[in-house]
């Protein structure tokens, strides 16, 4: 996320208070920015970066990286340091690394700096650089040709987001010497804003906070404000532009407008020729000249900045309050903080999920309402599980202690169990819970659950007589799991989600132990290891249906086998965005023996679990130049999936870009819908066991 957000962070500046306007926290820009963060970057342009930085840093409480951590900024022969925010805003010191390539490429830098400090550019966040472009043009303004760029010279080696290419577009109005008044446009280049924007204020909550930290309290940067010596004619441009403008309490020089959620732009001009901003007009010209970021607690951002400024460099404001530092403290801009609202700050108390820290009351009772509304139908109003459809027991030791490393809840709870009474709850399945309520919801019952130590489980494949696992299998377990494992008084264990996402380990645990507090008895007196091996494997081997003739096992594809049907032709896909191919799409491509490459990105655990038939095991964590030399490198499609549903393909993906590969698609739903939806699985033994199951039969 570091490299992303560095992208997509911006300041903002204000003069009133906007946190408790709900209406206005809602605007959506969407024409202008599709799924973009809002406000992006505030770029201030300084003659030293190496002391800007510290200065930023030590005095004014910024975590901004260290000198050896400095970035390419936008502009070639320009160097960057970034404070990145919880918001996906960024402030950016931008300083002449290069000053002959500056002056001849990029000259209005190199002016600016002549004559004084500030900030001179700033930026808008857009998931489409391209279509805010299109966007603009539409609206009658005149728009340079897209610019890409990236923050590092080389890419990274090993399978990675890096693909070699762009890290970055960005739209704007002239690159030679923007306007002063105007933002740029910037897309991070394979970021997932659709997916970001759907469930962002509890992200934002939940890990975003505990990323981007400050020593000043600092949590976003929520206005932008803008000096203009024509008011009319700046505001005629940006409601051109696509803007919603909202009233504001000095109308005679001042109009506000929304940029995303709780963000503004102000554009002022002066009240008389001789106010402070008739000043700013005369030394400087227009532009952004003050900022406002929302804080934490504004009486520790004002005790920590008090010990470090002295007295004339603030302005306190006790009844507001509101923190202003002037610009001459700030390296030319103005600096104001004011409290965050309570909606926000109550979202950051409740998703606090720090590992460290055991959830408070707050939390919990947020978790104990969302398990009350969703959960306790089924599971029991005390976990207790059986109060409706059989559902299990989430009060049992054996099973929270063996799954608190995993994510078979999680999936559990995301994905459903397709089949029975337990529905998709993620919001990308249909549901009502983002990734952030799913994961305090699970931190939630854990922590009820009194288990002190969770029980590590080893990945490996189990080996066992699949016929003898069959045979335990009804002498034991069908009159409660059903004959076919579809559930009768206890869990489907032929579902195949359940068996898509539970490890073999995972498995034999419950079959020895049991599970507490259930009719789940434990059967390690009963069964020897040979036969909780085989029932085990019998279980595993119904991953690829319950109704199949025999175990569909395979060992890993050799190299000469990476390319399914070699003397067929390959499919015709129709991608969305370029990239993603849908599950039926491939689904029918199987079908039709068509030639291609599939792979998946996951653990080799998880392949050996369940994997899409014929998918070879490239995990996106090994060392690609293993394998890669194996994958064709031509016509044949290439697909790669994984879980997330695109986070390890991704970065599969991209890898294979940057070593050349053009044919690549990425399976859009993820192998655990494809494993929902019933579709082809098969389970993956090494080569040892494959030829004892094959000896037994």
């Amino acid at each position: 996320m570091t490299r992303t957000f560095s992208s997509s962070i911006t300041g903002i500046v204000l003069a009133i208070l906007i946190t408790s306007c709900t209406k206005e926290e809602n605007v959506d820009n969407r024409a202008l920015l599709g799924s973009g963060f809002g406000i992006g970057k505030a770029t201030l342009i300084v003659q030293n970066l190496d002391s800007a930085r510290k200065y930023y840093a030590d005095v004014l409480g910024f975590g901004m990286p260290a000198s050896d951590k400095f970035k390419d900024g936008y502009y070639a022969g320009t160097r960057s340091a970034a404070a990145e925010f919880a918001d996906g805003s960024s402030f950016e010191l931008l300083g002449i690394k290069d000053t002959s390539l500056v002056s001849n490429e990029y000259a209005f830098i190199a002016t600016y700096l002549k004559l004084h400090e500030g900030l001179r550019l700033y930026s808008f966040s857009t998931s489409s650089a391209d279509t805010t472009r299109q966007w603009l043009s539409s609206r009658g303004f005149s728009m340079d040709s897209l610019r890409s760029g990236r923050s590092s010279a080389s890419p990274e080696k090993g399978w990675s987001w890096d693909d070699g290419g762009p890290e970055w577009w960005v739209a704007e109005f002239d690159s030679k010497n923007p306007p002063v008044h105007l933002p740029s446009f910037v897309e991070v280049v394979q970021f997932p804003y659709r997916e970001i924007e759907s469930q962002w204020e509890s992200a934002q909550a939940a890990w975003f906070r505990s990323s981007y930290i400050h020593a000043n309290g600092v949590v976003g940067l929520t206005t932008i404000r803008v000096v203009v010596d024509d008011l009319d004619a700046a505001r005629e441009e940006f409601i051109k532009m696509g803007l919603k403008e909202y009233p504001s309490d000095n109308s005679e020089n001042e109009t506000r407008f929304g940029i995303k959620r709780n963000q503004e732009l102000h554009l002022v001009a002066p009240k008389s020729s001789d106010d402070e901003l008739s000043g700013i007009l005369k030394s400087r010209g227009a532009g952004v000249f003050a900022l406002l970021f929302e804080v934490k607690s504004i009486p520790e951002t004002r005790e920590f900045i008090s010990k470090k400024l002295p007295q004339q460099a603030m302005i306190m404001d006790t009844t507001q309050q509101h923190i202003t530092v002037i610009q001459q403290y700030a390296h030319g801009v103005q600096l104001e903080f004011v409290q965050e609202s309570k909606q926000q700050a109550a979202l950051a108390h409740i998703y606090n999920l720090n590992k460290d820290v055991k959830l408070d009351s707050v939390s919990l009772k947020h978790a104990s309402q969302m398990y009350t509304k969703y959960c306790a139908l089924c599971h029991g109003n005390d976990r207790e599980g059986n109060a409706a459809d059989f559902a299990p027991s989430l009060r049992s030791h054996s099973l929270m202690a063996t799954t608190q490393s995993s994510n078979y809840l999680k999936h559990a709870v995301a994905y459903g169990r397709q089949g029975t009474a337990m529905a998709a709850y993620a919001k990308t399945q249909g549901g009502p819970l983002d990734e952030a309520d799913i994961e305090l919801l699970l931190r939630w019952l854990y922590q009820l659950s009194g288990v002190e130590k969770p029980v590590e489980l080893p990945v490996e494949t189990i080996s066992g007589d699949v016929v003898l696992g069959k045979t335990l299998y009804e002498k034991n377990c069908a009159s409660c799991h059903g004959v076919k494992g579809e559930g009768k008084t206890a869990p489907a264990l032929g579902n195949p989600m359940l068996l898509a996402t539970a490890s073999d380990a995972f498995l034999r645990y419950a079959i020895s132990e049991g599970r507490d507090s259930t009719a789940m008895r434990s059967f390690s007196k009963d069964f020897s290891n040979a036969q909780m091996d085989a029932l085990t494997a019998y279980l595993r081997s119904r991953a690829s249906g319950w109704n199949a003739p025999e175990a569909v096992a395979v060992t890993e594809p050799l190299p000469e086998d990476y390319i399914l049907n070699k003397q067929k032709t390959g499919p015709e896909f129709s991608l969305r965005a370029d990239l993603y191919v849908s599950a039926n799409q491939l689904l029918k491509a199987l079908k039709d023996s068509s030639r291609m490459v599939i792979l998946d990105a996951r653990s080799k655990a998880a392949w050996h679990q369940s994997h899409i038939p014929g998918a070879v095991s490239v995990p996106y964590y090994d060392e690609p130049d293993n394998f890669i030399k194996y994958i064709p490198n031509d016509s044949t499609w290439v697909i790669a999936y994984c879980a997330c549903p695109h986070a390890a393909s991704q970065r599969v993906v991209n890898t294979l870009r940057r070593f050349g590969y053009k044919n690549l698609a990425i399976l859009d739903e993820g192998v655990l819908v494809w494993a929902q939806r019933g579709y082809p699985v098969q389970i993956g033994l090494d080569r040892k066991a494959a030829e004892i199951n094959v000896a037994k039969r």
